[in-house]
């Protein structure tokens, strides 16, 4: 009887440890927009106290333009005891930015299946657009690109591209087409 029971115990030891995988996840993100900016920021993101899906991003622009690509990747290291997210994001714009080390607070809404939520109090680079004072909606195409790269497991991919009418926002606020974690909390 004994025998048996630690023979459970090593499987079930076993079968977890089979399952803890690490993981690499690569994506690539194209955003083209007509009449529009597509802007690309780091930093924290907080809701706003007593609203709902209102969001600011405390940070930084780090490209901007019609036609922004973002390449991120984001490696998931699990331990027995713990797990480590580490992240990593390039973003180019065809327009030049200069921020020097500035931040900003910037208010966001969620674009269509754009979870916001799920990342309060994380650091994050985001992709939104503003559609340009004086006309009405913009057309935008957006493409991704995905791979998961799985230790113990067959790797996946997914391509999508997705073309959206975006109505002209308030002043100074970004619609969220695309929102990835660098994998830290933020600081405050």
């Amino acid at each position: 009887m004994r025998l048996v029971t630690l023979g459970a115990i090593f499987a079930v030891g076993l079968s977890a440890a089979v399952h803890a995988q690490d993981s690499t996840v690569k994506s690539q993100t194209n955003i083209k927009a007509d009449d529009a900016r597509v802007t690309s920021m780091t930093g924290c993101l907080r809701q706003e106290v007593g609203t709902t899906g209102v969001y600011t991003l405390d940070g930084a622009i780090t490209a901007t333009g019609k036609d922004i690509q973002t390449n991120s990747k984001v490696r998931t290291d699990v331990d027995k005891d713990k797990t480590t997210v580490k992240g990593t994001t390039a973003t180019k714009g065809d327009k030049g930015v200069a921020t020097a080390g500035s931040t900003s607070a910037f208010l966001l809404v969620p674009g269509n299946n754009v979870d916001l939520a799920s990342h309060v109090g994380e650091q994050v680079q985001v992709s939104a657009i503003m559609v340009n004072a004086g006309h009405g909606d913009a057309d935008v195409t957006i493409k991704d690109k995905t791979k998961v790269e799985n230790e113990h497991a067959p790797d996946a991919k997914s391509d999508s591209k997705t073309k959206v009418e975006l109505p002209r926002s308030r002043a100074g606020q970004y619609t969220v087409m695309s929102i990835t974690p660098t994998g830290s909390r933020c600081t405050q």
